[in-house]
């Protein structure tokens, strides 16, 4: 649950970031160490131990000052308010086809001023803090089925007037063109504003774009790119972002949607994907002769940090040293490229170590406290666990 109260950041001008085909590098571990004031890394602290028998839930937001914890379980889809000492207060489980449901999946939620937002496949819905139904809004744009299911992607904010308003992604810009063509880079938004108060009947047209893509953007250079997304987190009135495949991270004004940082990410290594032809030549064309490409899986921002989880990608030199026809060629690739993370404040990287706890899976949602919230990877378990378990983790300094 983000608050109401405008943060203040210092305009910066925005890094141009060169056309590199294969990887841009960044600082080595030691480069930090000798030139940071202080070294972070990511601490699991405490869990969450939810008496569920479920294969995947997520926990969408948290109210920091009354405790309250809004988890999903994206299908069949459910919907639970815990208090601060996991006792279950409300519960919503709607059938898929019912009028007040969001379909067969919920995709993502938050609570929203005193009520709380569920997002579907196609769908917005309002709910008081019972799971009353008070409203539904639906987009008038297609849908996408590129989305993860549980993935944060709706988020409130406040404007200048106090008013309560919503940020969503539904997995794809606004336009109905193909990103086989060059027009559809033109059209190209980041994600929705959402003002609820606006919305008279489901058809109303209240899901505006924001964010273009940049004039100097790579990804409007003439080349074609599959499934560009942006990974997103709101915290106050700023919008955060960084495209999947690219190696900048901006931040927006909410709702004017004004460019005002950016920085050039601190990879390690990150293999960027030049991209195809536009046209038919390059949807026949096959990809991937420059290896794997590196992509972004998460953003994140709390106070002065923000948060990158990513995949360095793997060079064609280094894949051709895996035996393609080896029965583990895949998890031997996947092994070699693990998952990392990156804190960053003012741009630098402050983390030695890059690898993720082995105990998580993935990283949730991060409240107001700076408390991330993370999946358990259960294949680090010698045996099947009694509870579902949420791993609670936060930034601390690395002595």
């Amino acid at each position: 649950m983000k608050t109401k109260h405008a943060l203040k950041i210092k305009v910066v001008l925005a890094l141009l970031i060169p056309f590199v085909t294969y990887s841009c590098g960044g600082s080595s571990a030691e480069d930090i160490s000798e030139n940071s004031a202080s070294n972070y890394k990511l601490e699991v602290f405490d869990s969450l131990q939810f008496n569920l028998l479920t294969k995947d839930i997520w926990v969408a937001d948290v109210n920091t000052q009354t405790g309250d914890i809004l988890v999903i379980q994206p299908s069949p889809p459910v919907a639970w308010i815990y208090d601060k000492s996991l006792n279950a207060k409300t519960k919503l489980e709607l059938p898929e086809d019912h009028p007040e449901g969001v379909g067969s999946f919920i995709l993502s939620a938050t609570f929203f001023d005193k009520d709380i937002a569920l997002m579907g496949w196609r769908v917005v819905n309002i709910y008081d803090k019972e799971f009353n139904f008070k409203k539904s809004m639906r987009p008038h744009y297609g849908p996408t089925e590129l989305l993860s299911l549980g993935k944060k992607n709706i988020y409130q904010f406040y404007n200048k007037d106090d008013n309560p308003q919503l940020v969503t992604y539904f997995g794809q810009p606004q336009t109905e063109l193909h990103g086989l063509l060059e027009a559809y880079y033109d059209e190209f938004n980041i994600v929705d504003i959402v003002n609820p108060a606006m919305s008279k009947t489901p058809r109303d047209t209240v899901f505006k774009p924001l964010g273009e893509l940049t004039p100097d953007s790579r990804f409007r250079s003439g080349r074609s790119f599959t499934s560009l997304q942006p990974r997103i987190d709101v915290s106050e009135n700023l919008l955060f972002y960084a495209l999947n495949v690219d190696t900048t991270l901006f931040v927006r004004s909410l709702p004017e949607g004004d460019i005002i940082e950016s920085y050039s990410i601190p990879f390690d290594e990150f293999i960027l994907n030049p991209g195809k032809q536009m046209g038919m030549a390059g949807a026949t064309r096959s990809g991937g002769s420059f290896g794997h490409p590196g992509i972004i899986d998460e953003v994140f921002h709390t106070g002065e940090f923000d948060l990158i989880i990513y995949q360095s990608g793997l060079k064609r030199s280094v894949l051709d040293q895996f035996d393609r026809q080896s029965p583990d060629y895949f998890d031997k690739t996947r092994k070699a490229n693990y998952r990392k993370y990156l804190i960053v404040k003012n741009g630098e990287r402050l983390n030695r170590d890059l690898r993720l706890n082995p105990k998580v899976s993935s990283i949730q949602f991060v409240d107001d406290d700076g408390v991330f919230y993370a999946s358990q990877n259960l294949q680090a378990l010698e045996k099947e666990p009694e509870k579902y378990t949420i791993y609670k983790l936060r930034i601390v300094e690395d002595n």
